[in-house]
């Protein structure tokens, strides 16, 4: 058993996409505040990835300003702990109806959801935007990551002249054997074959070994029948008992078109549950390379609480490493 292992813990930092976006305070800030306390507890470093165009929207409005300040706060926090922070675009914020009387959002227009269907020089843009807007906060990195909003980082061609010009060398969202065949949000990644961090140039699901950028995977797992239906119990009685997860929101339509060409689950703090906590740890125990993807928006208690013994699990018997710059794989 390998005690060299590599935790890769990622966060999309973002409310709700779709009719209710939930308050900032539920989504992002009342959770990520409970999270950073576990990961400084068990000396965890991750990757927080901005969603950059709520940002924008809330400067918008005199009255969320306060949120704005808030999350920047929060945001320049993280980054003072060591964690890395990189943009994550979502477009249809372009489109997004604002309600006074319940200072929420309502992103129900998904034409724009995917990065990849615009314009090359929109998505230059939103880059250039974003990046901006991060190191006029203080953000600042010699070479960037990114996360595509929706994992829509396909075709690659859209993205690979923009990755060059602003140093963008990693990136975050293959998920292996997950598709969405749905326009709005289509991505494929069920070619892919390499569960480890691998080089790439032309496109995401391409290892090269010469590539010029880096793809780190999403890790997925497999759960036994009997072990999906303890958790459905779990979840029930969690249900009951009130955590219903931290944000009150409403998910973009297009999460529901995802098709997954596969048993496994990716990992994730939000799907986990004591029925599962034994797999995780049997899958470290297995793999000397886990990607979690999270969302602070959709942690539960009890999440949070299985996550915190996982650390605790991982630390105590192996010797991990958090750094991503740590995982990158030796270039020939």
């Amino acid at each position: 058993m390998s005690q060299n292992k590599k935790i890769l813990l990622t966060f999309d930092y973002e409310p709700f996409l779709g009719m209710s976006s939930g308050s900032a305070k539920s989504c992002m800030l009342e959770p990520t505040e409970a999270l950073r306390v576990i990961l400084k507890k068990n000396a965890a470093k991750a990757i927080f990835f901005i969603d950059t165009f709520y940002l924008f929207n809330l400067q918008k409005h005199p009255e969320l300003v306060e949120d704005h300040q808030k999350i920047t706060a929060q945001i320049k926090q993280l980054y003072s702990e060591g964690h890395y922070i990189f943009p994550h675009i979502h477009p249809h914020w372009k489109d997004a109806v604002y309600h006074h009387e319940k200072k929420e959002f309502s992103l129900g227009d998904l034409t724009n959801y995917s990065l990849a269907n615009l314009p090359k020089g929109e998505i230059r843009s939103h880059f250039n935007d974003s990046i901006r807007f991060l190191k006029e906060i203080g953000i600042s990195y010699e070479k960037w990551g990114y996360r595509a909003g929706g994992w829509c980082i396909q075709p690659f061609s859209m993205f690979k002249d923009i990755f060059l010009e602003k140093n963008i060398a990693y990136e975050f969202s293959v998920l292996p054997g997950y598709k969405n065949e749905n326009a709005r949000q289509a991505f494929d990644f069920t070619s892919v074959k390499t569960y480890t961090p691998y080089y790439f140039t032309e496109s995401v699901e391409t290892p090269e070994e010469k590539g010029s950028f880096i793809e780190f995977p999403i890790s997925s797992l497999h759960f036994t029948s009997r072990i999906k239906f303890t958790d459905r119990l779990v979840r029930k009685y969690l249900w009951k008992k009130g955590d219903h997860g931290w944000g009150k929101g409403t998910s973009a339509q297009t999460d529901r078109l995802r098709s997954v060409l596969t048993e496994k689950e990716m990992a994730s703090i939000e799907l986990l549950t004591i029925a599962k906590l034994r797999t995780y740890k049997k899958h470290l125990e297995d793999n000397a390379y886990m990607h979690w993807i999270s969302h602070p928006k959709m942690f539960t208690r009890h999440g949070l609480k299985m996550f915190d013994s996982f650390l605790s699990f991982a630390t105590n018997t192996f010797s991990p490493t958090f750094d991503f710059l740590k995982m990158i794989p030796v270039h020939i």
